[in-house]
C-alpha cells in the first residue's frame, strides 16, 4: 500500500466499519431464524426491531458514506501534493477505489464465515455489497473534485 491513501489505521477503521453494518444484518437474521422459548414481552421486543430492520441497516450504511466523506476531506492535501510530484488524478482514483473494494471484500468475507458459522444464508449480506459499491462509486467523484 504504499501508494495508497490508505494508512493502516484508516483500514482498521474502514473495515471495522463495514464489520459493523455486516454484523448487525446478520444479527437480525439470525434473530428471525432462531427459534427460543421466550417470553412473550421479549417476543413482541424483537419483532418490533425486525420490523424495522431494512430502515436499520441503511442508516447503519450511512456511517459508510461519513466514513468516506471525512477520509477523503482528511487527504485533500496528501492528493493536491500527489499531485505536485507527478502523480495522476486518475491513478489516484483507480487506487482509491481498488483499495475500498479491497476493504470491503474482506469484511464481506469475515461476515461470509460467520454466515457459514451460524448456517445462515449466505447471501444475505449480498445487497450491502452493491450498497457499499456504489458508495465507492459515488466518494470516487469526491476524490476528482478535491
Amino acid at each position: 500500500m504504499k501508494y495508497s491513501l490508505f494508512r493502516f489505521i484508516d483500514v482498521f477503521e474502514a473495515s471495522a466499519i463495514y464489520l459493523i453494518c455486516f454484523a448487525s444484518n446478520l444479527l437480525f437474521i439470525y434473530v428471525q431464524t432462531m427459534t427460543l422459548k421466550v417470553p412473550f414481552i421479549l417476543e413482541t421486543f424483537i419483532k418490533s426491531i425486525i420490523d424495522y430492520q431494512l430502515i436499520i441497516n441503511i442508516l447503519l450504511t450511512f456511517l459508510i458514506i461519513v466514513f468516506h466523506y471525512q477520509f477523503l476531506n482528511r487527504k485533500k492535501t496528501e492528493i493536491s501534493c500527489r499531485i505536485l510530484v507527478g502523480d495522476t488524478m486518475a491513478n489516484i482514483i483507480i487506487r482509491y477505489v481498488l483499495n475500498s473494494l479491497a476493504i470491503v471484500g474482506f469484511s464481506f468475507l469475515l461476515s461470509l464465515l460467520l454466515n457459514l458459522y451460524l448456517e445462515l444464508n449466505a447471501a444475505s449480506n449480498l445487497y450491502l455489497v452493491f450498497i457499499f459499491i456504489l458508495y465507492i462509486v459515488i466518494s470516487a467523484g469526491q476524490v476528482k473534485k478535491e
